[in-house]
C-alpha cells in the first residue's frame, strides 16, 4: 500500500527460512527523486527499538542546502553485523547508485565499514568527528579535562589548509601525546581531517543528522512494527510539506538558500575593508591582503582560494568576495558577475525546490485497501525474542510491578508460530 500511495517507491522485506520476519528496507520515491537535487553525502546510522524483540531502525539522511533533514530510507534490521549493513546497502544501491562523488558519513563500527567498502567501492567513506572525537578523549591522560580534548580535536579536524592543520595538530600531540598516538597508528586521517580528504563533503562531518532522526522517533521506537512504521511516514511527509511551503515562501528576488544568503550577508561587509590587487585579469586572477596579515590568491574562473573556504564550502569565501568586487569594480557597468554566480547549484533555490517536488502520502485507512489475492497469500512470523528480566524503567506503583511479575512467570522465552502476530507487527 506505501508502494501504491507513492509511486517510484522501493520495498523490501526479507524473511529467514522459517518465514520469521529479518530485514525491512524502505524508500520512498519522492525522496528518491528528490536526492538528484541533493549534495551527494549520506549519512547512515542505526539506533536501538524498545520492544521484546529488539532490532534495530536504519537511517539513510542526506541534509538539504538549508541544513534540514532529508531523509532517503529506513529499515529495520536485527542487529548492526555483516549481514545487516551490506543487506541494507544493497538495498539502498538500488536507489542510489555507487558513484565516485558518493560520501558516506557513519561512526566506525566495523559492520558499516564493511558494508560501504563492498557495497558501495566507487564512494568514499568519512568517519562522524562527533564520535571520533569520544574515542579520542578517551585516550587522555589522567588529569586532563576531557572536553579541552574534544575541543582541540574538532580544531585539528575542522582546519582547511594543510599548515593550519599542521599547526593544530602538533599542539594537540603536545598537549595529548596518547589521543595523538592513537589517531596516528588507528584511524586514516583522510577519514576525518577536513583538508586532507579528497571528496566534497562540503559542511557534512558528522551524523548529527542521523542522531537527530533517532531522538525525533524515540518514542516511537518502543511501537509495534506497523505503527511505528506509520509515525515515521507521517514526519517524513510532514517535513516535506514544510520544507516545501518554505521554497515557496521564498521572494523571487532570492536565489540562494537562506543559510548560505545569511553567511554572504556576514561577508560582504568584511570584504569591502580589504585591499585587492589584480594578478591577471583575463584569468581572473587576484591577490586579496587579509585582515590576518596574510595575502591569499583568488581564482575566480576555478572558483578557488588558497584559504581553501571557497573550494571546501562551495561558496564564497570573504576573499573571493573581496576579489569579485574589485573585479565588478573595473568592468563597471560590463560586469555580468554577480556573488551567487560563485556558489555552487545545490545552494540555489531552483535546485532546492526541485528536491521537494514529489509529495509524500502516508497509508490510508485499512478499510479503503484492494489487496491483490497473491499479496493476501504472503505471511510472516515474529522474530525470535529472549524474554528481559528486570524492572520496567516506567513503571511506578508497587502494585503493578507485582502484577507484572507474576505474568512473566507464564512468558516463554521464543516466539511460537501460532501465537498473536499483532505483538510484533
Amino acid at each position: 500500500m506505501l508502494e501504491q500511495e507513492n509511486p517510484g517507491s522501493k520495498t523490501n522485506v526479507q524473511l529467514d527460512a522459517l518465514h520469521r520476519f529479518e530485514y525491512l528496507f524502505v524508500a520512498l520515491g519522492a525522496s528518491i527523486e528528490g536526492f538528484q537535487w541533493m549534495r551527494k553525502v549520506i549519512v547512515v546510522d542505526a539506533t536501538f527499538l524498545k520492544t521484546v524483540y529488539g532490532g534495530q531502525l536504519v537511517f539513510a539522511t542526506a541534509q538539504d542546502p538549508n541544513h534540514h533533514h532529508y531523509p532517503i530510507a529506513f529499515g529495520i534490521i536485527d542487529s548492526e553485523n555483516h549481514s545487516s549493513w551490506p543487506w541494507f546497502l544493497e538495498n539502498l544501491k538500488a536507489v542510489v547508485p555507487d558513484d565516485p562523488e558518493l560520501v558516506f558519513v557513519s561512526d566506525r563500527h566495523k559492520s558499516i565499514i564493511y558494508g560501504v567498502s563492498k557495497v558501495y567501492p566507487l564512494a568514499r567513506h568519512v568517519h562522524c568527528i562527533w564520535h571520533l572525537a569520544q574515542n579520542v578523549k578517551g585516550h587522555a591522560q589522567q588529569g586532563v579535562k576531557k572536553d579541552d580534548v574534544v575541543d582541540k580535536f574538532i580544531k585539528c579536524a575542522h582546519a582547511y589548509t594543510g599548515s593550519e592543520f599542521k599547526k593544530e595538530f602538533d599542539e594537540f600531540r603536545k598537549l595529548y601525546p596518547a589521543c595523538a598516538k592513537f589517531l596516528v597508528d588507528k584511524i586514516d586521517v583522510e577519514r576525518w581531517a577536513r583538508c586532507i580528504f579528497e571528496g566534497e563533503k562540503y559542511n557534512l562531518d558528522t551524523s548529527n543528522s542521523c542522531e537527530s532522526m533517532n531522538s525525533v522517533f524515540r518514542k516511537d521506537r518502543k511501537l509495534s512494527l506497523l505503527p511505528m512504521l506509520d509515525k515515521i511516514i507521517e514526519k517524513f511527509a510532514f517535513w516535506s510539506n514544510k520544507y516545501r511551503n518554505e521554497c515557496a515562501s521564498m521572494p523571487s528576488t532570492k536565489v540562494v538558500v537562506p543559510f548560505v544568503e545569511n553567511v554572504l550577508h556576514e561577508r560582504c561587509p568584511i570584504a569591502k575593508r580589504l585591499t585587492v590587487r589584480e594578478v591577471n585579469g583575463q584569468e581572473f586572477l587576484f591577490d586579496v591582503f587579509g585582515s590576518d596579515g596574510v595575502v591569499y590568491l583568488v581564482d575566480l574562473a576555478s572558483k578557488t582560494c588558497v584559504c581553501r573556504m571557497f573550494d571546501i564550502d562551495k561558496y564564497p569565501c570573504v576573499h573571493a568576495i573581496a576579489a569579485l568586487m574589485a573585479k565588478i569594480k573595473k568592468d563597471g557597468r560590463m560586469s555580468t558577475l554577480s556573488v551567487y554566480d560563485l556558489c555552487s547549484r545545490y545552494y540555489l533555490v531552483e535546485t532546492w525546490a526541485r528536491a521537494y517536488v514529489k509529495t509524500i502520502y502516508t497509508v490510508p485507512h485499512i478499510s479503503t485497501w484492494a489487496i491483490p489475492e497473491d499479496v493476501l497469500k504472503l505471511f510472516a512470523y515474529p522474530p525470535d525474542y529472549t524474554a528481559k528480566r528486570g524492572r520496567n524503567q516506567e513503571e511506578r506503583h508497587p502494585s503493578e510491578g507485582e502484577s507484572r511479575k507474576k505474568k512473566k512467570k507464564k512468558t516463554s522465552n521464543k516466539c511460537k508460530p501460532h501465537q498473536d502476530l499483532g505483538v510484533f507487527f
